[in-house]
């Protein structure tokens, strides 16, 4: 029997919502050595970070409560609070290209699998299950005996990822393969 061996995957909490995530899905803050607040959108510069979902009810709850002036010591300006929004609208689609452009090139390699039918036909492999939003109950169902992503994607969005005319329900990528590690490391 083999084992597979998951990569940590280190966690934060949004400053505003409390909502505990991996911290590749959270805009990453620091307080500048001028006192300012600063996006650290590579997650590299020096001190203490603290975190927001890239969403836009969280950094308008962020600047009606204070709750990151608070969480970083320092002011916040009105000039800062654009360019957060403008860098929490370019953060979700990023994410959501690399996926799509893993999944057209497992597709175009043989690696992924399309279809619950299929999946579970494919003999001793475990895979990682991505399934669109408006899957039918039995497919949900099915997804949620493996390790599986519900995608925001619907039907439609998830056929064109993989170049597929028709409703593609789900996906599986075979867990030891490359291309699922890719996801696992951008999505988790």
């Amino acid at each position: 029997m083999s084992s597979i061996n998951l990569k940590h995957i280190p966690e934060r909490s949004c400053a505003v919502c409390k909502a505990k995530t991996a911290k590749k899905n959270l805009i990453r803050l620091v307080k500048s050595p001028e006192g300012l607040a600063v996006i650290d959108l590579k997650c590299k510069l020096p001190g203490r970070g603290v975190y927001i979902c890239p969403d836009s009810n969280c950094i308008e709850r962020a600047k009606k409560s204070g709750a990151l002036a608070r969480a970083l010591k320092t002011e916040i300006h009105e000039d800062f609070w654009p360019e957060l929004e403008a860098s929490s609208k370019n953060f979700a689609p990023n994410l959501n290209l690399k996926l799509r452009s893993v999944l057209g090139l497992a597709r175009k390699s043989g690696t992924l699998f399309i279809g619950q039918e299929r999946i579970a036909n494919a003999e001793n492999k475990k895979f990682l299950l991505m399934f669109a939003s408006d899957s039918s109950e039995s497919v949900k169902k099915f997804a949620l005996s493996h390790e599986h992503i519900e995608l925001e994607m619907n039907m439609q969005e998830l056929s064109q990822a993989v170049g597929v005319k028709g409703g593609v329900q789900i996906v599986g990528l075979p867990f030891n393969s490359g291309f699922a590690k890719s996801v696992r490391e951008f999505i988790f």
